[in-house]
């Protein structure tokens, strides 16, 4: 059977299909396909399986940058690192809101450049913490810039990240972030081309509740001269745990600072008492000042021992351990 259509066969089908009249099975098709868009250029990119030790230096660098913000707003102050992903530059850049306290900074001796972001809602917390407020308030920040108190503040808090930064990467890599400037709006900064990738590392600060984030990103191209160093000695084919892996982690985990408190005693007041206090008045403790007092590490009773003073200094003495089964070293 010849199977060849003639011209006037094949300009009929032409027009037909032109005009409509021949139905297609195209939207039949489309609709029943079973597809998932794949990226190329994220694809194969697993941070904390490929490189482990960055994982636990944002571990260590959010555990150090607590310490350092608590003594300075003196009160206690949690930084938790709660992200470590890629993110295409042009997508952060969108994410973005203005007015943002966006802070530049070098590497060295890696090359390019670094962005430190403090979320608007987290820079008016905190400049309410340091004036003496809660730093819980809810404050719309959009629509405004930053006033010359606000800046300084904000200075204040960008040096004290990046000092923390430096100090976080020193036992695995000599790196040093100096800053270099600060910007409000992040589509004029390009620190790459808006298709490179970053690293981004999201750490949520927070007084008893959430106040805001704070956001590190390094362009990916800037680690990749230390890609193995920051591998720590993983190796994907072996799933046996590699022994010297096992001691470099256990080494950085010792160096993970931790926040240590000695509850010297409590007691409960009413509301009129507490109004009503003044100068030289004199609250009685719960506490009976001959027995041990409790020491506590991250906010769990480890120690019991005694206050007093050594030269010019308050000292504790350990006396004994609490809960001996789940102190380190057991």
């Amino acid at each position: 059977m010849n199977q060849i259509l003639s011209q006037d066969e094949v300009d009929a089908l032409l027009k037909g299909l032109d005009k409509g009249e021949i139905e297609t099975e195209q939207k039949g098709l489309e609709s029943d396909l079973d597809y998932q868009l794949y990226d190329w250029n994220t694809q194969g990119r697993n941070l904390k399986g490929d490189m482990p030790l960055l994982g636990m230096i944002n571990e260590r660098f959010a555990g150090t940058l607590k310490n350092s913000l608590s003594a300075s707003l003196r009160r206690l102050v949690e930084v938790d690192a709660r992200n470590l992903e890629l993110i295409k530059f042009e997508e952060f850049q969108r994410a973005l809101p203005i007015p943002t306290s966006l802070h530049l900074f070098k590497m060295e001796p890696l090359k390019g450049t670094g962005m430190l972001v403090l979320e608007s809602r987290l820079v008016f917390n905190l400049l309410e913490a340091y004036l003496g407020g809660s730093g819980t308030d809810s404050t719309k920040v959009e629509g405004r810039d930053f006033t010359a108190i606000e800046k300084k503040i904000i200075g204040k808090i960008v040096s004290i990240v990046l000092e923390n930064m430096t100090q976080a990467w020193a036992e695995t890599f000599p790196l040093k972030a100096t800053f270099v400037r600060s910007e409000t709006n992040a589509l004029a900064v390009n620190v790459v081309h808006p298709t490179e990738f970053l690293v981004s590392v999201k750490m949520e600060v927070e007084f008893n509740k959430p106040i805001g984030h704070i956001i590190v990103c390094i362009p990916y191209a800037s680690i990749q001269p230390i890609r193995e160093k920051l591998s720590g000695g993983f190796q994907e084919e072996d799933e046996d745990v590699d022994r010297g892996w096992m001691e470099r982690l256990q080494k950085e985990l010792k160096s993970v600072p931790v926040m240590m408190s000695v509850d010297l005693g409590r007691t409960h007041l009413s509301v009129r008492e507490f109004l009503n206090m003044k100068e030289g008045d004199i609250l009685v403790l719960e506490n009976d000042p001959r027995k041990d007092l409790t020491a506590k590490v991250e906010g769990h009773p480890k120690f019991a021992g005694i206050a007093g003073k050594y030269g010019n200094r308050k000292v504790f003495k350990v006396e004994r351990i609490l809960n001996p089964s789940s102190t380190v070293g057991t």
